[in-house]
């Protein structure tokens, strides 16, 4: 993990929370294994910008992400897609129109 800065400030410490950590990789191997992708944010530590989401499907390019992206102090967020987005907690739904905007009734998903 590249350091862009450190704030000493912000008290940093050996043994906090690490995303990194055996711990951490092993709970979102055990989600991707069981449950499917996982969905990630990315908070940028002292960036002063938004945080970035996406979701991965595999622990290999989630790892791959926080090396090419990620620095010393960014705060990431792990959560289970299945248990976070379902279909009766959707905040809107819909179907893409045709040209003539009609949306089919039925169809195979």
């Amino acid at each position: 993990m590249k350091t862009r800065f450190r704030g000493e400030d912000d008290d940093w410490i050996a043994y906090g929370l690490n995303i990194t950590s055996p711990e951490s990789f092993e709970a979102i191997r055990h989600c991707l294994d069981e449950a499917g992708p996982v969905v990630v944010e990315h908070r940028f530590y002292r960036a002063s910008s938004a945080p970035e989401r996406m979701v991965f499907n595999d622990l290999g390019a989630f790892s791959a992400y926080l090396e090419a992206h990620a620095s010393a102090g960014d705060a990431i967020y792990v959560w289970n897609f299945a248990a976070v987005c379902r279909d009766d907690n959707t905040l809107v739904f819909g179907k893409c129109p045709d040209e003539h905007g009609l949306v089919p009734i039925r169809g195979a998903y």
